[in-house]
């Protein structure tokens, strides 16, 4: 229920209440101040309301009480704070039986419902899509950092943003980034030979052989990608460890205690009373965020000088994302900023090789298979690439694809009905909140089987009859939205290709050049982060350098 709807339904009890208290104050000829009256209206209030919201709404008029629902203590601290974060959620899929949504409460009995179905999925990504928005807590508190661009715009602001940009995002134009690409992974490549000589394994003799923490240096290659792409400016920061762009990034995204607190605080309270909390974070988040739009205040100055020099619309100065939307004209420049930090923010590649890194040091059988693919297509470590080579390779795209469904970047997100909905059938009251898990979805036998859980790139692999393999799009499942990494619908992440492109060239260079081992085989790895899945401990790596 909004603010408004609560409002509504109090002010004709409040005069009712107000007269009764008037009325009862005269006959007992002992008048009360206004300020005593409002005190004793108010207070009577807000514990009506508390009763009907915590006690009688829920149980007794909720339409969504009739759902498979989840009992128990603190249901909802489960769901959305133990990591990895979705990971409760997967048992649900596979021993509650439902039609579409499982019901659960959290600690003050607020409903939640969790999407299990391809019906459900459609109606809430796809046909009822504009029926609900991402819960304004969050978004408010993520706003703090990412403005709001694409990601957190909503309504027609976002169709606007959306129908501007598309044009950036075709097939043919991430194919034409493919050279930009793999230039970069080449420097990333010997970045990593010079940190390995650096950092060589102190029990051999062996120069080419050493430990990286390979989440910083993904970071850092997925700036350097969609720095030129997105805003035509090369920050290279794979070169300068000290890059500030780098840092004040690595700053604002990286898992802490403190923004995690701040996260949990912005969806129960409001964002002014959220910045009040006394905590590292609160002072860090902003002076980090001011340094990245003053630098993205100075670049939109360059590229509107840049533009104003160019002599026709079909002469452009150069094909960035940020250049094709400021050439549109339809964003203030405090928006244009929003957008570059959306852009630089929401790189899905980082955290995709960190975990295929992981996965593929459990499993050296795959990273060996895979590295049998790179060698048959790709001659030497210095050749030419096209994105004909990278995107025919079937086992290259199956590990790919399979790093993407089993560890999805963003592991869950909510949304919020906006009006009264319905999903799979069932009435949703207006401001319910649905919750969307990638972890789960990704991981359902419903889509996947009884190998749910296993990493097999065969599944992304189609042969013919002469026993020609070749990529497929489906894993073998029976829907796309049985992998909702990305989303679907009007909503779905706009960079998907971009991301798999970059994906695709990262894993063909490092694993190319690189055997992968974890630095401490024993470790276990410990799921974090606030929006998205990272290793708390960082992904630390013994490299060997190959012959390639």
């Amino acid at each position: 229920m909004s603010a408004k709807d609560r409002l509504t339904s109090i002010v004709p009890i409040s005069i009712v209440e107000t007269l009764l208290v008037v009325a009862w104050s005269m006959a007992e000829e002992r008048p009360w101040r206004p300020s005593t009256i409002f005190c004793c209206v108010f207070g009577a209030n807000v514990a009506a309301l508390a009763i009907w919201r915590i006690f009688i709404w829920p149980f007794l008029f909720n339409p969504l009480r009739h759902l498979p629902t989840v009992k128990g203590p603190l249901i909802g601290a489960k769901v959305f704070m133990r990591h990895p974060r979705g990971q409760v959620t997967v048992e649900w899929l596979r021993t509650i039986p439902n039609e579409g949504l499982i019901h659960f409460r959290e600690a003050l009995n607020y409903s939640f419902v969790l999407a299990t179905n391809h019906r459900a999925l459609v109606d809430v990504l796809s046909t009822n899509s504009y029926d609900f928005i991402k819960p304004p807590g969050g978004r408010e508190f993520l706003a703090r950092g990412l403005g709001y661009g694409l990601i957190l715009s909503e309504g027609d602001a976002h169709r606007a943003q959306r129908k501007a940009v598309t044009p950036a995002f075709t097939i043919k134009n991430i194919r034409a980034m493919y050279p930009l690409m793999w230039s970069k992974t080449q420097l990333f490549l010997r970045q990593l030979e010079k940190e390995i000589r650096i950092n060589a394994a102190p029990a051999t003799d062996l120069k080419n052989v050493g430990f990286v923490e390979i989440g910083s240096w993904a970071n850092r290659l997925t700036l350097d990608i969609i720095g030129p792409a997105a805003i035509g400016r090369d920050f290279q920061s794979l070169e300068n460890e000290e890059d500030p762009v780098s840092q004040n990034y690595s700053a604002i995204l990286k898992p802490s205690g403190d923004l995690l607190l701040l996260f949990g605080a912005s969806l129960l309270l409001p964002q002014w009373l959220v910045k009040l909390i006394p905590c590292r974070a609160n002072t860090v988040l902003p002076r980090n965020v001011n340094y990245l739009r003053n630098l993205f205040h100075d670049i939109l100055t360059e590229k509107r000088n840049l533009l104003a020099g160019e002599k026709s619309e079909r002469e452009p100065a150069d094909g960035d994302i940020l250049g094709t939307m400021m050439r549109g004209g339809e964003f203030s420049d405090h928006e244009l900023v929003d957008q570059m930090l959306t852009f630089l923010a929401a790189g899905t590649t980082a955290g995709a090789l960190t975990w295929c890194c992981y996965h593929l040091c459990i499993e050296p059988t795959i990273q060996n298979k895979l590295r049998e693919e790179i060698y048959s297509t790709i001659p030497s470590q210095t050749a030419e690439v096209s994105w004909e080579d990278l995107e025919g390779m079937p086992y290259l795209n199956g590990v790919c694809q399979e790093v993407l469904r089993l560890y999805p970047t963003v592991p869950m997100t909510g949304r919020e009905a906006i009006r009264d909905t319905f999903i799979a059938g069932k009435k949703i009251p207006k401001g319910t909140t649905i919750v969307l898990c990638p972890q789960s979805i990704n991981r359902s036998p419903e889509f996947w089987g009884d190998t749910a859980d296993q990493f097999l790139p065969e599944r992304w692999i189609d042969v013919d009859d002469c026993g020609r393999q070749s990529p497929n799009k489906h894993g073998g499942a029976s829907t796309n939205f049985a992998q909702i990494t990305f989303l679907h619908g009007p909503r779905a992440c706009i960079g998907k290709d971009f991301a798999k492109a970059e994906f695709r060239c990262a894993v063909a260079g490092l694993f190319g050049l690189f055997q992968c081992e974890l630095k401490n085989p024993e470790q276990q790895i410990t799921f974090g982060g606030t929006l998205t899945t990272q290793p708390l401990e960082g992904m630390n790596l013994r490299l060997s350098k190959l012959d390639w």
